[in-house]
């Protein structure tokens, strides 16, 4: 009996061997650390709001002309030419120039008026014979000026006529300024002298 007993107790610790060590795997397996997966990364950042630029204010336009106005053979330009003192160029920073535009507008919508007198005036100041030569060269200042801005140089006629046809008083100052002036006539409409007078006016053509 005892040799029997033996055997089966041989026999059960044989069967049960390799349980036990297979739980042993199982725990020691089981207590393994087990690897954690790394944390996303944060999100970016939103972007700065895009920075809002405010557009540049439309250039103001340009102020339109004073209106000319035409009193027989008178053309009255507003404004007023401007030259240096005893010299026959525009004095910088002056009117001249918007005078030269409003002129050629005017024969621009006026083409039958065909010749158009630059006349050139001074004061006394001076000798007569050099004022005439003085007021001619700044009349023709202006027809260039007007050229330069395309005016055909057949329509403008440039004449001085120096001290000859004062309009104020040359022994004030105020008259003076008055004299010293540039004025703009009809010469010739559709071709033709206008009224029949002379075009030149009786002053002297400057060319």
């Amino acid at each position: 009996m005892f040799g029997k007993s033996a055997f089966v107790i041989a026999l059960a610790s044989a069967v049960a061997a390799p349980a036990l060590y297979g739980c042993q795997a199982s725990f020691h397996a089981g207590n393994e650390p087990v690897a954690t997966p790394a944390p996303a990364p944060p999100p970016p950042p939103p972007p700065p709001p895009a920075e809002t630029v405010a557009p540049a204010p439309a250039p103001a336009p340009a102020p339109a002309p004073a209106p000319v106005v035409v009193k027989g053979d008178s053309v009255q330009i507003p404004g007023q030419i401007e030259f240096d003192t005893g010299k026959s160029t525009f004095k910088a920073g002056g009117g001249s120039d918007a005078v030269v535009d409003s002129l050629k507008l005017f024969l621009d919508q006026n083409p039958k008026v065909t010749k158009l007198r630059i006349e050139g005036h001074t004061d006394n100041v001076g000798t007569p014979d050099s004022n005439v030569t003085l007021s001619g060269q700044r009349a023709l200042t202006v027809k260039n000026a007007a050229i330069a801005k395309g005016v055909k140089k057949e329509r403008l006629l440039a004449v001085g006529f120096g001290q000859n046809k004062p309009v104020g008083d040359n022994t004030t100052e105020e008259g003076r300024s008055k004299n010293r002036r540039t004025e703009f006539r009809i010469a010739e409409l559709g071709g033709k002298k206008y009224l029949g007078l002379d075009p030149t006016g009786g002053g002297k053509v400057f060319e």
